[in-house]
């Protein structure tokens, strides 16, 4: 009788415990948003090689080539890709009383900007906020 376990609130019968080394959680814990965002940010800042309209193959950044896609449907007449472009395009403008120079000089910190936008550091790395 000594060896003999009663079952009861909160003891379980023998057969149905978790035996030893047995997870509760055989998947594991749930990827966090941190752990979806770096995914998208390897993504991201993979090369892509496009085609030019005379057919050269030219490499662009991921985000770049999503960008340059998603301007194209706006000049074939999607509008919800052009009022997103536009919105894209002003938040990356050079602002401030030298964005005329900016822009004059070149692209002005454009790809920098747009990939603090995306969540991407100059180097393709995920920010640490």
């Amino acid at each position: 009788m000594a060896d003999e376990y009663e079952v009861g609130h909160g003891k379980p019968p023998k057969n149905t415990q978790w035996s030893k080394g047995q997870s509760g959680n055989p998947k594991g814990r749930r990827k966090t948003k941190h752990e979806f965002l770096k995914t998208y940010a390897e993504i991201l800042s993979e090369p892509v090689t496009a085609k030019t309209p005379n057919g050269n193959s030219i490499s662009l950044g991921s985000l770049e080539a999503a960008y340059f896609s998603m301007c194209k449907k706006a000049l074939n007449g999607d509008n919800a890709a052009l009022f997103s472009a536009l919105k894209i395009m002003l938040e990356i403008l050079p602002k401030g009383p030298d964005a005329q120079e900016k822009r004059e000089s070149g692209y002005g910190g454009a790809k920098e900007k747009l990939m603090e936008m995306a969540g991407l550091s100059a180097n393709g790395d995920l920010f640490e906020n």
